[in-house]
């Protein structure tokens, strides 16, 4: 089986997949036909922070993306691209006309969903900490939030797409940044979504044969990732939902309850070009018990 192709210059799709949260109308989305279905290829892009200064880069970045899906479309057509938020630049991109941030405003997102559609195939996004940041455009989250959910063509902060026979692709989003109640850059999922999310993972086990990939913008605390101890730690902003303990720990807590889990897909610190252990693996084999608690996940 082929379970990934991943790269940290990071790919997208047309949301086709959305979620199917307590209280909404979203709904699993599934491709047209599974043709093979034991193999799937995902591309999955990191921390884009687009700049329309520097389009040439990022067109180099997709050209190294469009021959592995080219292939894998003729071979199985189960092919998805996930970007893991913070889609703009958090700083003026035209610094001699205005001090307006780049990041969250209507002309980053549209910019982002352009490119991230050029791929030619389906992408889905999760919001990070600088996705809701049009503060001069938008004056809530609750505005600037439905316009980054309509421009990606999204019903909801999370989504869920079946990419391959009872294989998940699962995303969760920030969805706070002016009503942050400590600082603003924290990854905020709100109870809704967690509460979505460990319905499908108890909904979806590992014994059936289900397998889910998780896609959120920052870790969960207990990922064992590399983290910035002097930037994202000592802010409050290292982990999903760090300021409210019973929550930050209810991701990892699901992780090591539900072996459907079997990867977690984060970005946040700009560390993965360069540290080896911006990826970590269950210490011992599942089989011999549920220490070191890192369930069954990458």
């Amino acid at each position: 089986m082929r379970v990934l192709k991943v790269s940290i210059a990071w790919v997208l799709y047309p949301s086709l997949a959305s979620a199917f949260a307590p209280g909404s109308t979203s709904k699993l989305r599934t491709p047209t036909t599974l043709r093979a279905s034991d193999e799937f290829v995902v591309g999955v892009l990191g921390d884009l922070h687009m700049d329309p200064r520097k389009m040439e880069d990022y067109g180099v970045g997709r050209s190294h993306f469009l021959p592995i899906f080219e292939e894998a479309n003729s071979k199985h057509g189960n092919v998805a691209l996930v970007s893991l938020g913070d889609l703009g630049e958090s700083k003026s991109v035209r610094p001699e006309e205005t001090s307006e941030l780049f990041a969250g405003t209507t002309e980053c997102h549209e910019m982002a969903a352009e490119f991230l559609s050029s791929f030619g195939v389906p992408y889905d996004v999760v919001g990070g900490n600088h996705d809701l940041e049009g503060l001069d455009e938008f004056e809530t989250d609750r505005d600037n939030l439905e316009m980054y959910l309509r421009v990606h063509n999204k019903e909801t902060p999370n989504f869920c797409r079946e990419i391959a026979d009872k294989t998940l692709l699962v995303g969760m989003g920030s969805t706070v940044f002016r009503d942050a109640v400590y600082t603003s850059h924290e990854v905020t999922i709100d109870q809704q979504q967690i509460d979505w999310f460990e319905k499908l993972v108890k909904d979806h086990p590992a014994e059936d044969g289900w397998k889910v990939f998780v896609f959120t913008h920052a870790p969960p605390n207990g990922s064992g990732l590399r983290v910035l101890q002097e930037n994202h730690v000592v802010n409050g902003c290292c982990w999903l939902n760090h300021s409210n303990e019973k929550q930050c720990k209810k991701f990892i807590e699901l992780v090591r309850e539900h072996r459907c889990i079997k990867a977690w897909f984060s970005g946040h610190f700009h560390l993965g070009q360069d540290y080896q252990d911006s990826i970590t693996f269950p210490t011992i084999d599942p089989k011999d018990g549920p220490y070191p608690n890192r369930g069954s996940c990458v």
